[in-house]
């Protein structure tokens, strides 16, 4: 996956300005950066939600599942529902979205709709629903974010897949404790336009 020369301008602020990085086919990469400085417009243009104004993010990655800073959760669905959402109907489809609730702690509350969860729970299901839907590229926008540390000990192991040698995450954080521990590779960016100051391989992917 390569990003060459990434311009991407909002109201004639400069949030990308040929940004260069090349990233490996499978592994743990985190990022790094001040509070809007252009992270998630950056995730954004790699998944294809958002278009540079110049420039070009070649993905060679098929099937791309994202977690969001918000949680995005469909309001009048269950939390099975939700999950369901991006699956599809059928017994085997049902039975992976248990498996998944019941990864993230969340399993008992299936029958239960976003607004009678606790902020943490419809963290958890929002993680749930983009793990369930899978793919080789999981971008993971702040996705710990208001979760205790036991709670994220407990769900680290399900989310990143050791193992998995065609997957690719992008964790995007603000903690850098948390990078090191989980990412095989960290980058370190700064604003206004997203300039990568740091990049260190912190482990062989």
């Amino acid at each position: 996956m390569k990003c060459s020369k990434l311009c991407k301008c909002f109201d004639n602020k400069v949030v990308l300005h040929d940004f260069c990085l090349e990233l490996p086919h499978s592994g743990v990469v985190a990022f790094m950066s001040p509070s809007g400085s252009g992270k998630t417009t950056l995730t954004r243009i790699i998944a294809g939600l958002e278009k540079a104004d110049s420039g070009c993010a070649t993905c060679n990655k098929k099937k791309i599942s994202m977690v969001f800073q918000e949680d995005r959760l469909l309001p009048g669905v269950t939390a099975l529902g939700n999950v369901m959402s991006v699956l599809g109907k059928g017994a085997e489809q049902k039975e992976l979205a248990f498996s998944w609730l019941d990864k993230m702690g969340i399993k008992s509350a299936s029958h239960l709709y976003p607004r009678e969860l606790s902020g943490g729970m419809r963290r958890r299901l929002a993680i749930a629903r983009a793990m369930a839907y899978g793919g080789d590229l999981m971008i993971l926008d702040e996705p710990f974010a208001g979760l205790d540390d036991v709670t994220r000990q407990e769900i680290y192991p399900h989310i990143f897949d050791r193992d998995n040698k065609h997957r690719l995450h992008i964790l995007v954080t603000h903690d850098r404790q948390e990078a090191e521990t989980l990412a095989d590779r960290l980058i370190v960016m700064r604003g206004p336009a997203l300039e990568v100051v740091e990049d260190v391989q912190l482990r062989s992917a």
